[in-house]
């Protein structure tokens, strides 16, 4: 005979109700996904090298990307947001100098693009890029509030 009150024609009873089965799959759904969340921002650490460089939401790209190893006709350049302008570049002949060369006169706008490039050449203010690293500093203003500028610096190597 049965001890626990039921007779031997009731259904055993339940171990689980579907309210905590169900209450347990959405735990371990927002686990999963707090999971990958916490994994994207982490990985977020190693991001593009094209975008390592960049300043907030003003530059799109800088030419060539940081560490890049380039010629030394390589064209060199930053990509801004439609909402800021070049205000200054200068290249630095290595990532130690200090002083290099403002080239702002000679740097190509390409207005649809919002793409400000400096190419070397004969007869330019650098007729070729100095041979290991080189740094470029790109100075740029936000059109509306010109008082206000931000700076973008990036480093790569030339062969």
């Amino acid at each position: 005979m049965a001890t626990n009150g039921q007779g031997p024609d009731s259904p055993p009873p339940r171990l689980r109700s579907p309210m905590r089965i169900r209450a347990g799959i959405v735990a371990l759904a927002l686990l999963g996904t707090a999971g990958f969340v916490v994994a994207a921002l982490v990985g977020s650490d190693d991001e593009d090298p094209g975008r390592a460089a960049t300043a907030g939401p003003a530059v799109d790209r800088v030419i060539p990307n940081p560490g890049d190893e380039v010629l030394q006709q390589q064209r060199v350049g930053v990509v801004l947001d439609a909402r800021y302008r070049l205000s200054s570049m200068v290249i630095l002949p290595n990532d130690n100098a200090t002083e290099g060369v403002d080239v702002t006169a000679e740097v190509d706008h390409m207005e649809g693009l919002n793409r400000f490039e400096f190419a070397p050449g004969e007869g330019r203010l650098i007729e070729a890029l100095s041979p290991d690293t080189n740094c470029v500093i790109a100075r740029f203003v936000l059109i509306a509030r010109p008082e206000e500028s931000d700076t973008v610096r990036w480093c790569f190597e030339v062969s």
